[in-house]
């Protein structure tokens, strides 16, 4: 079974000599029997009984099991030797105090991948005089029966070796003599190696005898053979009591015929002596061979097939209780750990969601959370690495998001026309004080044609009137308009006389001048405008804490927004009117990119030029009239020729500091006409210039200017062949509104359309929430970048805290990591013990620590709401923070419990057990 060849063993301490524990063993042992190791302390017996259980490492020589050499074994081989072939039982038990009896020998047959019966282990328990123990806490069980149970956890694995070190040494002499007993009766079948400093006990019980001194075999004896008379001996009954031979092996017969004595004797005392020992013990006879010979017989390969190693894997449930034994052996220092884990994993989680900034999932969040009532949508074109505003919707593009949202869209129409309405109510009177600058409305922003159905799909009630006809001048005004005449009361154009309104009714009837055009009020609609979350607004900023301030802003930027993009600064007309007041009122595209005469020299001095130009348009059948062309008898535009009006260029000197008139225009215009137009490029690289001659102009009206003159102030005339040069904008309307939908994943497509960036223009979401994106998103991914590392921060921090709360407890469990190692568990096994204790306190550590994240977020964004009015919701928390948090936790428990059990594993089993 085991050969032992030359084996060597020296301990070298840090400090002091080396020690040669073992010097040059050489044994052969057999399969059966039970063989005692003999010495005094220091001279190598529990050495070479840890060396051939593979508890330690020999220096030199081999040792044979089964014949296959071991002398190339690794850690992991010596343990599944260990879980398979031999089991050891200690001196001081060894056994795991949190696991019951029935669990310390149920996690011995689970380590060699059996499933742990009550049957098996009951049976162990009757082998070994322990039934209905297996319930029991091994504390509270006496010194002989805890090594019962050890042995018992030993036998459980039917191993071919059992060692035992010193196993009655803590025990009584009844006691030891028990265990000796039971060893014996197992050494039958098995090997059982005894390390022991009792003679008479080796004497008694032992096959063989061992004896060494300082690490060399002094005495090695076998018992000799008995000779017939000897075997004879058999107990003699007499009425003082049981004669026993003292080589006698007791049999199944013998006890049962002494428990028949003692019923037959119906109590008293039993006396038992024995015949003098009759047990000789004669020199082993041993091969003897050189040491060259020895290593040359060294086999490299196993020459018996039957030798098969079980690697060990300890379950997951044994592993968690080991693992949540040790929880509470510092509690304080558990809960110090946990708590601060927690801090450190709620500040990654918030510094996660500042990091993890998505443009998709804050504007959702944001619309989603404040209630955003429209969904307003405006055309961008993209220039160089951003998209310019302030483009119109043509009707093919109208039709284009209609599609693509599946939302009733509202068309608005740019107007291009002032729509001022302010000299109709008194801005004076007390109430309009009292609603103040920024809530009172001034003018619409434009026109939008409504039915019956539109009003309904938004949500807006007709609180007083009717809609308007759309072949009439009519309009419908919103509730925020409404207020401003509440508070200002009403006056027709060029009276001072106003008329209090105190209901939506008082306004049914009354004429707003527009744009030169009086349009009868028809009906009020309730768009349930939110003037509470405007107070602030009421106050003068100037009277404002400093604190309040950004508030101030924040609500007067978003109100901008509010009136400018959403419904309730525009003039609802009917169906038709839009038709009608396009045919008067004809649509001027806008010019794109600059124009300029670059400051020319005129008179001997320095002139600033500066052309006002807003819109253009292609000259086709007549220029307006009075136009002026410099050249006699021309009348029209070639490509390459404009007319300015002279309304729209003023020019300066900039040394005398004058205001040329208009004569003085015209005279630089002959002098200089060349004006130059310049857009950039998509790519951004260089700009796309032209030059043009101005060839006429459009004098300055005289006396007070008609609307329509004011419309035309601004006009640059161009050739049709010019005009896509000077404007990319052909569309009517300055954006479209619809109801935001409800649902989050509808709400999140719209965002998506939003922030296309694969086309050349795209629509993007108009309202509070967007503008606030726009000003912070910057920040915040600049933010991300901060945070992501302080995030990492706090997660190494938590592994600290972890690794050392870890080290502590592996400190605390050394020993029962030497025992798991004892009886076969591998490295593995030990850390599976650890991650399991770590991971119990990541998952304690990641509820309170996602629900902590989660409750931060959603007051931190409560907080911003209430204290600045931000309508955005900036700290995201969601699936990815939880599924963050985990993984950090998981990774956290998982580093923390490899590198102090990283150190431990490397250790021998015995210098665990050992504590060293």
């Amino acid at each position: 079974m085991l050969e032992v060849r030359n084996l060597c063993k020296t301990y070298r301490p840090k400090h002091g000599v080396p020690v040669k524990a073992i010097d040059r063993v050489s044994l052969s042992l057999p399969e059966t029997g039970m063989i005692f190791l003999l010495g005094k302390s220091g001279s190598g017996k529990s050495t070479l009984l840890n060396l051939l259980g593979g508890l330690d490492r020999y220096d030199s020589g081999d040792v044979l099991v089964h014949g296959m050499s071991t002398r190339d074994f690794k850690q992991v081989h010596f343990d599944s030797y260990r879980n398979t072939y031999v089991g050891f039982i200690f001196q001081e038990y060894n056994l795991l105090d949190e696991f019951t009896v029935g669990a310390n020998i149920a996690l011995a047959i689970e380590l060699q991948g059996r499933r742990a019966e009550d049957a098996e282990i009951n049976e162990i328990l009757r082998e070994v005089d322990l039934v209905g123990y297996g319930n029991r806490r091994t504390n509270e069980l006496s010194g002989g029966q805890k090594q019962r149970v050890a042995i018992a956890r030993a036998l459980v694995k039917k191993p071919k070796i059992i060692m035992a070190d010193e196993p009655s040494g803590a025990l009584d002499a009844t006691t030891g003599r028990a265990v000796f007993e039971t060893l014996k009766r197992l050494s039958a079948e098995r090997l059982v190696m005894v390390v022991s400093h009792d003679r008479e006990f080796a004497e008694t019980y032992g096959d063989r005898i061992i004896e060494l001194a300082d690490g060399r075999v002094i005495d090695d004896r076998v018992l000799a053979e008995r000779s017939p008379e000897e075997a004879l001996a058999t107990l003699t009954y007499t009425e003082e009591g049981i004669e026993i031979p003292a080589d006698y092996q007791l049999t199944e017969e013998d006890r049962l015929a002494i428990n028949e004595y003692l019923r037959a004797r119906q109590g008293g005392k039993l006396s038992v002596t024995a015949a003098a020992n009759a047990r000789r013990f004669v020199p082993t006879k041993t091969e003897e061979k050189t040491e060259a010979e020895q290593k040359q017989s060294i086999p490299t390969a196993s020459p018996d097939k039957s030798f098969r190693l079980i690697r060990s894997r300890l379950p997951l449930r044994s592993a968690f209780r080991i693992g949540a034994s040790a929880l509470g052996h510092k509690k304080v220092r558990l809960v110090f750990t946990i708590l601060l884990s927690v801090v450190a994993f709620v500040l990654f989680g918030l510094s996660d969601t500042v990091a993890s900034y998505d443009h998709v999932r804050t504007a959702t969040n944001s619309i989603v959370d404040t209630g955003v009532r429209y969904a307003s949508f405006a055309k961008t074109v993209k220039y160089y690495d951003y998209y310019s505003s302030g483009y119109n919707m043509t009707d093919d593009e109208l039709a284009e998001v209609r599609e693509r949202t599946g939302l009733p869209l509202v068309a608005v129409y740019n107007t291009q026309t002032n729509l001022s309405f302010s000299m109709q109510y008194n801005a004076e009177s007390e109430a309009m004080k009292e609603l103040g600058m920024q809530l009172r409305a001034t003018r619409f922003t434009n026109f939008a044609e409504i039915t019956e159905d539109s009003m309904r799909q938004m949500g807006y009630e007709l609180v007083a009137g009717r809609i308007p006809d759309g072949a009439r001048d009519e309009i419908a005004i919103s509730d925020y308009v409404f207020e401003s005449f509440r508070a200002g009361g009403y006056a027709s154009v060029g009276s001072s006389e106003y008329v209090a309104i105190e209901s939506e009714r008082d306004m049914i009837g009354k004429t707003l001048s527009l744009g030169g055009i009086d349009y009868e009020i028809t009906g009020v609609y309730d768009t349930r405008f939110d003037f509470e979350r405007y107070d602030i607004l009421r106050k003068d900023i100037n009277e404002l804490p400093t604190a309040d301030t950004l508030t101030y802003f924040i609500m007067a930027s978003e109100l901008g927004y509010e009136i400018n993009y959403g419904f309730a600064g525009v003039a609802y007309t009917g169906e038709g009117f839009l038709e009608r007041y396009m045919e008067a009122n004809p649509h001027r595209p806008p010019l794109r990119g600059n124009l300029w005469f670059g400051g020319k020299t005129y008179e001997e001095s320095t002139v600033s030029v500066y052309p006002y130009f807003d819109s253009v348009i292609p000259y086709a059948e007549a220029l307006p009239a009075g136009t002026v062309f410099f050249e006699e008898g021309k009348s029209t535009l070639a490509p390459g020729e404009v007319v300015v009006p002279l309304y729209a260029i003023e020019i300066w000197d900039n040394e005398g500091e004058e205001n040329y008139t208009a004569d003085k225009i015209i005279e630089y215009l002959k002098t200089d006409p060349t004006i130059t137009a310049q857009y950039w490029e998509e790519d951004g690289k260089m700009p796309t210039e032209r030059d043009f001659r101005v060839v006429g102009y459009v004098p300055i009206p005289e006396g007070e200017m008609t609307e329509a003159e004011k419309r035309d102030s601004n006009l640059l005339y161009c050739a049709e062949e010019d005009f896509d040069f000077l404007t990319d904008d052909h569309g009517l309307y300055a954006y479209a509104v619809a109801p935001m939908p409800t649902s989050r994943a509808q709400v999140e497509q719209l965002v998506r359309l939003s922030i296309e960036a694969d086309k050349d223009y795209r629509y993007e979401l108009q309202n509070g929430v967007s503008y606030e994106l726009s000003i912070i998103s910057e920040l915040l991914a600049v933010l991300g970048d901060v945070f992501l590392w302080i995030g990492i921060f706090f997660a190494i921090f938590a592994s600290l805290l972890f690794s050392n709360f870890i080290g502590t407890s592996v400190a605390y469990k050394k020993q029962e990591i030497g025992i798991l190692r004892a009886i076969g568990s591998r490295s593995n096994d030990v850390f599976r013990i650890f991650f399991s204790e770590a991971f119990i306190i990541a998952m304690i550590s990641f509820a309170i620590s996602a629900l902590g994240t989660g409750l931060a977020a959603a007051l931190i964004n409560l907080s911003l709401r209430e204290g600045t009015g931000l309508l955005v919701t900036i700290l995201g928390f969601g699936i990815r923070q939880i599924a963050l948090i985990l993984l950090i936790s998981v990774g956290v428990a998982f580093l923390a419990s490899f590198l102090p059990v990283r150190r431990i594993a490397a250790k021998r089993p015995i210098d665990a057990i050992r504590d060293r």
